[in-house]
């Protein structure tokens, strides 16, 4: 976890800013198989997926005090933007970001010392939010690998917003 608000906030900008320039360069690579029977778009896939519940998540565990399971599993956000190519999927993703930005962004550090449970564990919320953000830049690395890419095949793009 990042030892400040503010090292935690620039964190999860460069992981998204990350994610964001490397899907253009893995478009033309989003067949190639990944894991599980993943191939590297439904790794993709699953991020946006998991960026579009992030906020509806850490509201839940707020009012809980648990981060909800999820019991739909890994594949429904595979399928549920399964249409969209890497060009959408970027759109698609900003957009989430930007929902979870404007609602992370409100926690003070007393918030995000607060702690909750994820699987009768105890962790900060700070903690927890460096993990969703962690997860996401390990499946953009193995998007990558996946691809036969190294990051410096990630290069900046215009977007409609930067987050680094």
């Amino acid at each position: 976890m990042a030892d400040s608000r503010e090292a935690l906030f620039q964190s999860i900008c460069e992981t998204w800013q990350r994610t964001e320039d490397a899907i253009d360069a893995l478009g033309a690579h989003f067949d190639k198989p990944a894991y599980d029977g993943w191939s590297v778009g439904d790794v993709i896939r699953h991020v946006t997926a998991l960026s579009h519940d992030t906020s509806a998540h850490i509201r839940a565990m707020i009012a809980t005090g648990e981060f909800p399971a999820d019991d739909s599993g890994n594949q429904d956000g595979v399928d549920k933007f399964a249409s969209l190519d890497y060009k959408m999927l970027r759109i698609e993703l900003n957009t989430a970001h930007g929902v979870v930005w404007m609602y992370v962004q409100r926690f003070s550090d007393e918030d995000l010392a607060q702690e909750y449970s994820i699987g009768g564990n105890s962790f900060s919320l700070g903690t927890i939010i460096s993990l969703l953000t962690q997860h996401e830049h390990q499946h953009v690395t193995e998007a990558l690998e996946a691809a036969g890419l190294d990051d410096s095949a990630v290069v900046e793009l215009e977007t409609a917003h930067r987050w680094a």
